[in-house]
């Protein structure tokens, strides 16, 4: 007989139970509003994070190419000062008249009084 009959419970409106849903009621809003920031606090630093991190591959990027740069101008540099030294022992040597005196007569087959040049094929020089 008690498996048949309905049981009927009734609430209780007392000032407590009405306080007691008021809060729960304040709590879910501010679980609500808590939510909310920080979700856009959450959002704002994914925001940041990308920025910085954006920002700091550019700046890794501009510093590689500028090191690259350096060292291609730095090879530049001392192939140049390589060349300069060079030129430098030029200039010493276009000083003997010794040496000037062999330029003419290898460039342009000069030769002194009472001398005789002969003149090889290119390709006997070479073999030497």
């Amino acid at each position: 007989m008690d498996g048949n009959r309905k049981t009927e419970i009734k609430k209780l409106t007392t000032e407590y139970m009405h306080r007691q849903e008021e809060m729960e009621e304040k709590r879910s809003r501010r679980m609500k509003g808590l939510k909310r920031r920080l979700s856009v606090f959450g959002a704002f630093m994914l925001l940041f994070v990308i920025v910085v991190s954006v920002t700091l591959y550019q700046q890794h990027s501009a510093i590689q190419e500028s090191e690259r740069e350096n060292q291609l101008l730095q090879e530049e540099l001392e192939d140049l000062q390589a060349e300069g030294s060079s030129l430098e022992e030029e200039i010493e040597l276009l000083h003997d008249p010794e040496y000037i005196a062999e330029l003419a007569r290898r460039d342009f087959f000069l030769s002194k009084p009472g001398e005789t040049l002969f003149q090889l094929p290119r390709s006997q020089m070479n073999d030497d």
